[in-house]
This record gives structure tokens, sequence and C-alpha cells, in this order.
């Protein structure tokens, strides 16, 4: 299994005028317990979402957008 690049973000979420990255609302569930992003920490979330847990997490709860974003 691989893990998502800034390109898959772009599919999975928004970016504010601050470049601060926020996922779409039916992922948004995942990132409940972290930090959310600041101007300090613009990529709390992205970070989060580039590792290979959220990858396998959105394997089994989302495996049809897992699959179109080519995660094997």
């Amino acid at each position: 299994m691989k893990t998502l690049s800034w390109a898959h973000l772009r599919a999975l979420g928004r970016a504010d005028n601050g470049g601060r990255w926020y996922p779409r609302e039916d992922i948004a569930p995942y990132f409940s317990d972290l930090r959310a992003p600041s101007r300090a920490w613009p990529n709390s979330y992205a970070k989060a979402a580039q590792t290979l847990k959220f990858a396998r997490w959105l394997r089994v709860n989302h495996s049809a957008l897992a699959d179109q974003l080519g995660l094997v």
C-alpha cells in the first residue's frame, strides 16, 4: 500500500487562503482528535493524511474513494 501525495490531498479536501488544508466532510471524522490547522501549523491535517495509517483507514472505511485514488 502507498501513502497519499499532495495531488491526492487536493481531491480529498481544500486549502484556505492561509494554506491550511481541510478534509471533505465524509473523511473529516478521522481528523477529529488531531490538532486543527493554524498559521503556525498549517499542515497538521495534511501530514496526517499522508500517513500509511490514514491510507489503511481510507481503504477500510471508504473503499470506493481509495480505489479512485489508486490505493491498493
